[in-house]
């Protein structure tokens, strides 16, 4: 959120807690505790060390202690916004002098003023975003900028140097720096999002709005700022589309206007016929109106016979300001995906039985037209400060997707691929068609307040939400048109549409609630949340085909609570609890169906060392109930019967041993399993698609010294355990380990990097989702890509 403080005058104190630290770590606390936007270049104070500070003291004056002896001033922008120069003469602020007395507390009379809620994203260091790595403030687990290790929730942070320093080509590829996340494959067609965070399904997210599907461009990083993970049911603010996630939420935050112009054009070319230009335009009108628009269009071959993929995105954004209380930010985004529709192989042939499909196999015929996903989206958020205790802002969003994929696919009897029609190695073949159309409407209005109360300072906020979507499709299938030997393919008969493409089947979602939350710091150690959700969830089904209609309407409360406690400055420990309730719209019901529900406990401890070591280690469980299972006993339908539990050890590290030296590393042990016998799944089998044990560990070292002045390299290694490739575990893929580098030399804005991904070429399957949800057609793998290599320049001026 682009809300200013109010302007720093001689009469206001903050309250001031800053340990001695790097003069980088010191003025980005200063920066939070004074709610000011701080500007500035982390080469400019790189080396410099500050003193405790602490007392009520008027902000000038906590600055110029702050950069005493360092030779460095300050200058304020406008009245919320300060700038650090290299010039003492430059200095534009008020002189005033530097002996000041240091109180140990004092109560201070005036009203604090309102935080400042989020900031724009800069290319130099503000409020919550540090140097390397590191991200300390995010809004988008609160709806509020909260220092992150005071939230009692598992929250990581992929920031953008770390994107660029990975060279990430798919944000697949980021959410690997993540513990206890699964990404889905890049082959697969964005028409579900398929993120696993903690074993269960987790929601995308873009500038905290619902994208249901997650149709068109998915994965670009263009115009990605910073990717925040918030594990577990989010049900709080996140209940648009289908409702709240269970597994979490993965907040995609875009890139917004800056003050100051800048320019950025590059291409990346590599493997597989790879090519991907993008521009990113940042261009102030004047003042009060700051533009940009990102762009982005990549066309690619695949190791895969006969896939080709074209995809582009286009993200234009304004804002307009008044410097003071009031922020519009404008946003949109047109997405569109293009690809023959990849099914994947089955488990025979591939991880068992006596023969074996080839790896680089399409199944299906080469000339079948293009599966297509695209989608189109405004937004727009309004930000008003009332006076030093009331703030607000209002939210919208509208966008219209849509999806068609069309597929000759594998058949035994039913649509389940792991194993033969006929042994050893014969299937059917099924013409299909899947159309999909939709439109979506949110709303999201919040008030927010900040006060003082004896020794707690508070923030409450309380608002509503209403998301309207309508979604409207049909799936068609013709055959058998043939047979298929896969041990020696061939597909003579030529694709036709299976059916006459009418829309008949219907689901319209509405979702909506008003909330409460209660943020308190109590004598600077103990840090409580308190939320409250009265949720409301309508989900309208009509097939027009078997003449089936269903409507759920449920209202529920939903509880968030929990604590953080400061054991010493660099150690916390929290614990929280938080539910969701989540629809059941993609798939069919024999009858009106309950809505699922889920609960989530955890607690762990968060740390901060030395201001080089930070991270967090948590245990947690997840119950989901009330899952959507198939009737055994009528067709393909489905029953709210199922019962799921996810319970794990999550570690996430981040080591910047020096400016030039960084590690990232994450572990997750996840355990997530069946806990009654349900749609013909054995009570104890364990949930597809989630490996026991993963890890990642990237290592970025940068060199200072003369001679190689701009140039890095980084290392990394993907690490996990073998999973499941359907819920009846009748197949299981094995581990696997996948290195990936970079090398980048960087020069007055000039980058030129060379990245290489499965380095060593290693041969592996992994589960691709793909038919039922693992229950009536799971059973499919996607090999390996094997080693490639991509080249990237990009000028920014």
């Amino acid at each position: 959120m682009v809300l200013v403080a109010p302007a720093v005058s001689a009469d206001t104190l903050c309250h001031f807690d800053i340990p001695a630290q790097s003069l980088n770590d010191a003025l980005l606390r200063y920066a939070n505790q004074a709610h000011i936007q701080l500007l500035f270049s982390a080469d400019m104070v790189r080396g410099f060390s500050s003193k405790t500070l602490q007392g009520d003291l008027e902000p000038t004056q906590a600055l110029e202690l702050l950069l005493k002896n360092s030779g460095l001033s300050y200058r304020f922008i406008d009245p919320a916004t300060a700038t650090l120069l290299e010039q003492q003469s430059q200095i534009d602020a008020p002189s005033r002098a530097t002996e000041v007395t240091l109180m140990d507390s004092l109560t201070v009379t005036a009203t604090r003023p309102v935080k400042a809620l989020t900031n724009l994203a800069s290319p130099v260091d503000v409020v919550g975003q540090e140097a390397g790595y590191r991200v300390t403030t995010i809004a988008s687990a609160t709806r509020i900028d909260t220092p992150i290790k005071e939230i009692p929730q598992s929250i990581q942070t992929i920031n953008r140097q770390l994107i660029d320093d990975q060279q990430t080509l798919f944000l697949s590829d980021a959410l690997n720096n993540v513990s206890g996340v699964v990404s889905r494959s890049l082959l697969f067609s964005p028409v579900i999002e398929g993120t696993l965070v903690r074993g269960f399904r987790a929601e995308q997210l873009i500038d905290g709005f619902t994208q249901y599907y997650n149709p068109g461009d998915r994965e670009s990083t263009v115009n990605v700022e910073r990717v925040e993970v918030l594990k577990g049911a989010n049900g709080i603010f996140y209940s648009g589309g289908s409702g709240s996630p269970v597994g979490g939420v993965i907040n995609v935050v875009s890139k917004l206007p800056q003050r100051e112009a800048s320019r950025e054009i590059g291409f990346t070319a590599g493997s597989y016929n790879f090519y991907q230009p993008h521009f990113d335009l940042n261009q102030p009108l004047n003042d009060n109106i700051l533009f940009r628009v990102t762009a982005q269009y990549t066309d690619s071959e695949n190791p895969i016979d006969d896939i080709h993929t074209e995809r582009y995105n286009i993200n234009p954004s304004l804002v307009l300001t008044d410097n003071e209380n009031t922020t519009l930010t404008l946003q949109g985004k047109v997405s569109h995906w293009a690809q023959p529709e990849y099914q994947g192989l089955p488990a025979t042939g591939t991880i068992a039985g006596s023969f074996r499909v080839p790896r680089d196999l399409y199944i299906g015929r080469s000339d079948i037209p293009d599966s297509t996903s695209e989608s189109q989206a405004v937004w727009a958020k309004l930000e008003h400060h009332i006076n030093r205790i009331w703030s607000m802002d209002l939210r919208a969003r509208y966008s219209n997707s849509s999806f068609d994929e069309k597929i000759q696919t594998l058949f035994n009897g039913t649509f389940v691929a792991d194993t033969p029609l006929l042994a050893p190695s014969t299937w059917a073949l099924v013409n299909g068609e899947l159309a999909q159309q939709q439109q979506e409407f949110s709303y999201i209005a919040n008030a927010i307040a900040s006060f003082d109360f004896g020794i707690t300072h508070n923030t409450v906020l309380f608002g509503g939400d209403y998301s309207k979507l309508k979604d409207d499709g049909f799936v068609e299938a013709a055959g058998p048109i043939g047979l298929v030997d896969l041990s020696k393919p061939s597909f003579p008969v030529a694709y036709s549409d299976p059916g006459v493409g009418a829309y008949n089947q219907f689901v319209a979602n509405t979702v909506y609630g008003g909330y409460l939350q209660w943020q308190s710091t109590i004598a600077k150690g103990l840090h409580t949340l308190l939320s409250l959700r009265l949720g409301g969830l309508e989900i309208a089904y009509d097939d027009k085909v078997v003449k089936h209609s269903n409507t759920t309407t449920r209202l529920e409360l939903l509880p968030r609570l929990g604590a953080v406690y400061d054991v010493t400055d660099q150690l916390s420990l929290f614990a929280g609890y938080s539910e969701g309730m989540r629809g059941q719209p993609f798939v069919n019901f024999d009858s009106a169906p309950v809505p699922e529900m889920s609960q989530q406990m955890e607690t762990g401890f968060k740390f901060e060392f030395a201001n080089r070591l930070s991270g967090q280690v948590a245990v947690y469980q997840i119950d989901r109930q009330q899952v959507a299972v198939p009737n055994t006993g009528v067709g393909l339908f489905y029953t709210s019967s199922g019962y799921q539990r996810s319970q794990g050890i999550e570690t996430d590290l981040l080591w910047q041993f020096s400016d030039e030296f960084q590690v990232v590393a994450n572990y997750a042990h996840t355990n997530a399993r069946f806990m009654l016998d349900s749609g013909g799944i054995a009570k104890g089998n364990r949930v597809a698609w989630v490996p026991e044990d993963a890890g990642r560990l990237w290592v970025n070292y940068r060199f200072k010294n003369e001679l190689l002045t701009g140039v890095s390299l980084g290392v990394g290694v993907n690490l996990r355990s073998g999973s499941y490739i359907a819920h009846d575990n009748a197949f299981k893929v094995n581990g696997y380990h996948s290195f990936d580098a970079t090398a980048a030399y960087e020069m007055q804005g000039l980058r030129l990097a060379l990245t290489a991904k499965n380095l060593t070429d290693n041969d592996y399957f992994q589960p691709f989702q793909y038919f039922g949800g693992g229950y009536i057609g799971g059973g499919r793998v996607v090999p390996s890509a094997g080693a490639s290599l991509y080249f990237s320049a990009a000028l920014r001026f």
